[in-house]
């Protein structure tokens, strides 16, 4: 078990620190792992698990599993809720031989056990997925799992602000450098009482995040990125020289100059973050569109909010800087360690459940209030946020943020957040926090 990380580079992610909340408090028992002998009909009794590390939606998973049963007579599911303690209790249900049958988990968490797991290529339950979702879940031309949701990553900004800012409506496509941005920050604080932007100043936001865009938007494809990493443990090249690195480090000193936490950088609160977005006291935030469960309770009467790219160059013809980072930080996937052929199959129809029937997909949009990669969803995603990151997806303008697990280890958000919060707070030069970085990746050999 020692494959299992105790540590997730997804929230990471706060993908979670911020989508992850609390967890509620229903929780189930685990699954019994044999499937009921046939009784008289042709149809067989299967029943089987589902150990989800999505906390805080523990209901909405218990109606979709009551809807998923009453729709698959014959398969029964258990679900296994998480709590605070997600990998240890998964690695306990694997001590006991009681492995979940579906499990949803971050993507570094399937990559480590994918001998445990189903490969899922060429499978018709694929069909219905977004391609462009699925490298994150490809380990060797192999599919592991199958993306829940599309989380984007960028600016958020106030459309009020922004709109009183430029003297007009503002459009975010008109952001195509970082001159562009930086002309933006300076009007906002020329033409309203708010500053520029805004950094959240913890390892998640910072380290994961942030620094992760500059090894999604690696110029090349997935084996561009794979080679890069692989040079950085090698040693036989430095990210002081690399210049995507130090694009995206350029662009963050600009925003870190017109950042609203400047005099105290690391005080690292999501909820005063998203208070002072919507109280007007920074009219940008670097954050993700998960970050709509702390907007929604406060916003005010006729406040819009919208997510857009960070410009990685001042290249305005580069199309990198309208490309918003896109997440697929959890992913389901099916056991065949401990689980039976049968059981297997009915996870498989689990799963295609989850990503293609409407009401299944309606309530998923609801309450994540993030874009689906489901080629078939047609539903409304209430989060602005969500509405955001989808046009960007219908419009082939994301790019997968990973591109593949094993691309960032899963201690790379903190080992190297705690680097970008010192570069942040002015403790290192950036010389500092890059050969920091190298060392970091030489280590990992």
């Amino acid at each position: 078990m020692n494959k299992i990380v105790s540590v997730s580079l997804a929230c990471m992610l706060a993908l979670n620190a911020a989508a992850c909340g609390s967890s509620s408090s229903s929780s189930a028992t685990s699954a019994s792992q044999t499937a009921a002998s046939t009784s008289g009909s042709n149809s067989e009794a299967v029943n089987i698990s589902f150990y989800t590390t999505q906390t805080g939606q523990d209901d909405m998973y218990l109606d979709l599993i009551k809807d998923f049963e009453s729709k698959n007579p014959g398969i029964t599911v258990e679900y296994i809720a998480a709590g605070d303690d997600q990998l240890q209790k998964w690695m306990s249900l694997y001590a006991s031989n009681e492995g979940p049958t579906v499990s949803y988990m971050d993507p570094i968490n399937i990559y480590e056990n994918q001998e445990r797991m189903l490969d899922l290529t060429g499978n018709e339950l694929l069909d219905n997925i977004n391609k462009d979702a699925l490298s994150t879940y490809t380990f060797d031309g192999k599919v592991y799992g199958v993306p829940g949701t599309a989380a984007g990553i960028g600016i958020i900004y106030n459309q009020e602000l922004c709109d009183k800012a430029v003297g007009g409506t503002f459009d975010p496509a008109t952001i195509k450098s970082r001159s562009d941005l930086e002309d933006l920050f300076n009007k906002i604080e020329q033409n309203t009482d708010a500053s520029g932007t805004m950094f959240t100043g913890v390892n998640w936001s910072l380290g994961s995040h942030y620094l992760g865009l500059s090894y999604g938007a690696e110029v090349g494809d997935v084996s561009a990125r794979e080679k890069k990493v692989a040079d950085l443990k090698a040693g036989t090249t430095s990210l002081v020289d690399d210049p995507v690195f130090n694009g995206y480090m350029d662009t963050f000193d600009l925003m870190a100059a017109h950042n609203y936490n400047k005099e105290d950088p690391l005080v690292g609160n999501i909820n005063m973050d998203a208070q002072a977005l919507v109280d007007g006291k920074a009219a940008t935030w670097f954050m993700g569109d998960w970050a709509w469960t702390y907007l929604a309770p406060i916003i005010q009467d006729g406040q819009t909010f919208g997510l857009m790219p960070v410009p990685a160059n001042d290249d305005a013809n580069d199309p990198v800087n309208q490309t918003l980072a896109t997440s697929f930080a959890k992913g389901m996937c099916i056991d065949i360690s401990q689980n039976t052929e049968e059981q297997q199959q009915a996870g498989i129809k689990f799963i295609k459940y989850l990503t293609s029937d409407d009401y299944a997909e309606e309530q998923l949009a609801k309450v994540n209030g993030q874009a689906l990669p489901y080629l078939n969803y047609k539903g409304t995603i209430d989060s602005p946020l969500g509405q955001s990151t989808a046009k960007y997806i219908s419009s082939g303008m994301n790019y997968d943020f990973y591109g593949t697990p094993n691309l960032l280890p899963s201690d790379f958000w903190d080992a190297n957040g705690a680097t970008m919060c010192q570069y942040l707070a002015g403790d290192i030069s950036r010389e500092d926090a890059a050969k920091a970085m190298d060392s970091y990746w030489q280590s990992q050999k």
